[in-house]
This record gives structure tokens, C-alpha cells and sequence, in this order.
């Protein structure tokens, strides 16, 4: 993050795509596991943004992580009408994926459920509609 240029923030369609991830981490995520919305892309004024970035705040982290016993997934969401990885997100992918940490990528619901089912964090029996 550049101090003084905010960020533009999420589209409509991710921040909906989001929050139903939330609503499902919420309702059914497993008890081992703990996880939280990595909220670095918002839109801030310039002082804001200065102060993050002074406390460490990088570009490119995916939007989730997840935490287990010997487990560390991250999950990117992007909007279904054309998201696009930056290329600071394409790097930290790959350093996380080298790192042996789970990492997804999706812009739909189904895809995002199967990912944290794969990873132990839903259990088997949620089937999205």
C-alpha cells in the first residue's frame, strides 16, 4: 500500500460473494479451525492508508486465512464479472503456495465451498443453491 493512494476496495458482486462465505464460516466452520476476512483492500484516505502501511500492511494477501492444528489456508475471492488477480496478488500466491499453505482462488460460491470442504474447514455435508 502507497502512501497517500487508497485503495479502490472490493466490487459489489465480491463484497456479495463474501459475505456469504462469512454467513457459512459463521453457521458451520469446524470447531479446530479459526479464520478472518483479511480487510486490506478498502478504500482509505491518505492518512489512513500511511498508518498501515507503517505498521506493515502489504499488498496482495488473499482475502481469508484459515487456522488449524498444522494448517494454514488462504482463500482469494474475486468478482464473478471479470476479477483479476493483481500481480502483487500472484506473488504472494506463490510464495504462499511454496510455503506448503493451502491457497484457492475462485469467484463463485460452489467452487469456494468445495475448497474450504477439501481443506477440512466445512464439513462434507453443506451443498450450496
Amino acid at each position: 500500500m502507497k502512501a497517500g493512494v487508497p485503495h479502490k476496495g472490493p466490487s459489489a458482486c465480491e463484497f456479495r460473494l463474501a459475505s456469504q462465505v462469512a454467513a457459512l464460516l459463521e453457521l458451520f466452520c469446524k470447531s479446530e479451525w479459526r479464520y478472518s476476512h483479511l480487510p486490506m483492500g478498502e478504500k482509505r484516505d491518505a492518512a489512513t492508508a500511511r498508518k498501515l502501511q507503517l505498521m506493515g500492511v502489504t499488498r496482495g494477501w488473499p482475502d481469508y486465512i484459515f487456522v488449524a492444528p498444522g494448517k494454514v489456508c488462504f482463500l482469494e475471492l474475486k468478482s464473478p464479472h471479470g476479477g483479476v488477480r493483481s500481480k502483487d496478488q500472484s506473488d504472494i500466491a506463490g510464495h504462499l503456495i511454496a510455503c506448503g499453505c493451502g491457497y484457492g482462488l475462485t469467484n463463485n460460491l460452489d467452487d469456494a465451498v468445495a475448497m474450504l470442504q477439501a481443506w477440512g474447514v466445512l464439513p462434507d455435508t453443506i451443498h450450496v443453491q
